[in-house]
């Protein structure tokens, strides 16, 4: 009797995280794709605070529910050019080289004027919001998709963890290097990193994709033909593909903008998917319910930071010191990254393992609800701050893994076209609505200082949306666990 075939020792931690089970070709390609990730994640921490008291000291921080209400407006136009660049380039590195071009010449216009003259012009602060704002929702589902694109199914199991704790690490620096603020050249100074981090990205990039050219075990041919996830969506789109040797070319425009019409109409299904599986509904509403009243908190958080570091103008105390600012919002994002990675590794397995999804699902209602009805009865600068932090890490740490695990018992159809409408479309018409409540309610204007939040509106309307909220997570516990147990799914 033939003895049983012994199994391979598994590789230990430092060799995963090392990637030393993959090809040394894939180790060096998945290491620029790590570095990019963490430069994507990094600068959009480090820019983001330095954008809000840019915007607020060159606007003013009554002009920011307007700015976040035409958002979306902004943004549609520009996830149609980019999945337009998708097909018609027909090239991942291409692609991302384009589109970090376009961004790193802005940045850099907005930098040198910065540096001629300490405050902006308010028309360079507007664009350097949407800039900032359409960065870090394009750039990091783009370079997932460049890497999806690229990866085996067996290779991203090997690679992603490593890549989400580079990001991580990525983030964290970033919010930390804005922290030094004063010492990197102001405002200025950050915008000049981020614009040479584009040029970077868009290197590391290529060289990952040459890299993972020559070490495909799939054909040359293949490789060439790989088509790029766009934005919006998921799926291959066959328009998109080089034709083979001896086919007519096709004009590279008209593929673009048929993809980029496909692709809208690939929304509308993900609409009707939502709409017409109760499930999908709930999903879509736990996944964005979080931003209405925190878009709300953000303000209020925004508004009292200007006031707390005023600075001097003609000898008189001003509101908007926007290097303190940038500093205390980076400190902000070093408090959620920690708190999110403490909670994401020491509580969400045990909350799962104790409460099922049901537990995780009602964490975040729950501490919103609260939140807000404390910053209702205590509004000042630190109850603001600190509640803000605590939702930021739950809905990072617990809502956000929910909600991607209750997307594992849908289809394929619903994962692609429905999630990915939820999470474009979706997030901005619900951040919309808090930012209108912002416009329309608690606006900070000169003939209702000292502060213009209105308590009763928003605490009941807060109580409100999180009874409804509550309601559609504990019935979508109960329904995922009914799916567990009976191994079906919603499709």
């Amino acid at each position: 009797m033939m003895p049983p075939a012994e199994e391979p020792p598994r590789a230990s931690w430092v060799d995963r995280q090392l990637l030393r089970e993959l090809p040394n070709e894939w180790r060096v390609a998945y290491l620029f794709f790590a570095l990019a990730l963490m430069l994507v994640l990094g600068t959009g921490l480090m820019i983001n605070p330095a954008t809000i008291s840019t915007f607020v000291d060159s606007v003013g921080v009554d002009q920011q529910p307007v700015a976040q209400t035409y958002l979306p407006l902004v943004l549609f136009p520009i996830l149609f050019l980019y999945n337009f660049l998708w097909a018609a380039l027909r090239s991942p590195q291409l692609l991302v080289t384009v589109v970090c071009v376009v961004y790193c010449v802005i940045y850099t216009f907005i930098a040198v004027r910065s540096l001629m003259q300490p405050h902006i012009e308010p028309w360079l602060a507007w664009i350097l919001f949407y800039t900032t704002n359409t960065k870090s929702v394009l750039f990091p589902v783009m370079l997932w998709s460049v890497m999806n694109d690229l990866s085996s199914t067996q290779y991203s199991k090997v690679a992603y963890p490593a890549l989400v704790f580079a990001g991580q690490v990525g983030g964290l620096a970033g919010s930390l290097y804005a922290t030094f603020v004063h010492h990197v050249g102001g405002t200025s100074g950050l915008l000049v990193v981020q614009a040479a981090a584009l040029v970077v990205i868009a290197v590391l990039v290529w060289f990952a994709c040459r890299l993972a050219a020559v070490a495909s075990p799939v054909p040359a041919v293949a490789t060439l033909e790989t088509s790029l996830q766009p934005v919006a969506g998921a799926g291959i789109m066959e328009e998109a593909r080089a034709p083979l040797a001896g086919t007519v070319q096709r004009n590279c425009c008209v593929v673009g903008l048929r993809a980029a019409i496909r692709k809208l109409w690939e929304s509308v299904e993900g609409i009707a998917l939502i709409l017409s599986r109760p499930f999908v509904a709930g999903i879509f509403w736990i996944a964005c319910a979080h931003l209405v009243p925190r878009v709300i908190l953000d303000y209020q958080g925004t508004a009292l930071t200007n006031e707390r570091w005023p600075r001097k103008v003609d000898g008189h105390t001003v509101p908007g010191n926007k290097d303190k600012q940038t500093a205390f919002f980076a400190w902000c994002n070093v408090a959620n990254t920690i708190g999110t990675g403490l909670l994401s590794v020491f509580g969400l397995r045990s909350l799962i393992e104790r409460g099922g999804l049901l537990l995780t699902l009602l964490a975040l209602p729950i501490a919103m609800v609260i939140s807000v009805l404390l910053v209702c009865f205590y509004h000042n600068f630190w109850t603001v701050q600190a509640v803000l932090v605590v939702v930021n890490v739950i809905q990072y740490a617990l809502n956000g893994p929910s909600r991607e695990m209750l997307y594992v018992r849908t289809s394929k159809s619903i994962k692609y076209k429905a999630k990915s409408w939820s999470d474009m479309y979706g997030n901005f018409l619900q951040k919309t609505i808090g930012a209108l409540i912002n416009l329309h309610v608690n606006r900070e204007e000169d003939a209702c200082q000292p502060h213009c939040f209105n308590p009763i509106f928003t605490g009941s309307f807060t109580v409100g949306w999180v009874i409804v909220w509550a309601i559609i997570a504990g019935l979508l516990g109960v329904k995922h666990a009914q799916l567990v147990r009976d191994d079906e799914i919603v499709s």
